[in-house]
């Protein structure tokens, strides 16, 4: 296996099994549960421009966000003939929001007494983050399907994306901190796992023709 691939693989094993002691401590172990509530309760608001700038940037996060940025990358990555890449992209979105989903379900258990604090606390399902799982998993599909000069812009767009959404569950009272950080793991795991197989894979999508092939080194179009 080559270094490359090999990095990839062990970053994608390194999130998968993260996830386990986070939503262990999130669960069970008192000392990080006060922390994680304290985070929660320091971002928490319920009126204000704070909470009004969370109302709007959480819906980067819906459904009908994510199908429509699934979209957009298709269309960007089979524009540039990366027809591999988002192949890649589908996988992640599709395989990171169902394993958020499973976890959602096996995990659900309630952390602390729903008023005990004098608010309403997360549902019981709350981890991983459903909205930054799909905010993350759309942000790396993103990624994989642009040419690599438009990397930068597209890595910073997802960034703000996800930031945004990751932010704005918790101070809408939806999710612990620790919730946004497990979507992360979850969409980290996939994504180095589909890393790994686009490095493993050898030559471009599409093998130049010959005519291609023949054409001078100045006049050959660039791809990546």
């Amino acid at each position: 296996m080559a270094p490359r691939v090999r990095s990839a693989v062990l970053a994608s094993i390194a999130c998968a099994l993260a996830i386990a002691p986070l939503a262990v401590m999130a669960y069970s172990w008192n000392p990080f549960q006060s922390v994680d509530l304290r985070g929660f309760i320091h971002l928490r608001h319920e009126e204000g421009p704070i909470h009004a700038f969370a109302a709007v940037f959480v819906n980067l996060g819906d459904l009908a966000a994510l199908l429509v940025f699934v979209g957009v990358a298709c269309a960007i990555g089979l524009r540039h003939g990366r027809r591999r890449e988002v192949l890649a992209a589908i996988v992640v979105v599709v395989g990171a929001n169902l394993t958020t989903q499973l976890l959602k379900t096996t995990l659900e258990h309630a952390r602390h007494k729903a008023f005990e604090h004098g608010f309403e606390l997360p549902w019981p399902n709350s981890f991983p983050s459903g909205h930054t799982t799909a905010a993350a998993s759309v942000a790396v599909a993103l990624l994989l399907v642009v040419p690599a000069a438009q990397r930068l812009v597209a890595a910073v767009l997802g960034l703000a994306i996800t930031a945004s959404v990751g932010f704005s569950v918790v101070v809408l009272g939806w999710h612990y901190p620790s919730d946004v950080l497990g979507g992360l793991l979850v969409v980290g795991a996939w994504s180095f796992a589909a890393l790994a197989w686009l490095r493993s894979r050898r030559g471009p999508d599409r093998a130049p023709s010959t005519k291609e092939s023949r054409r001078p080194r100045h006049l050959a179009v660039s791809t990546d």
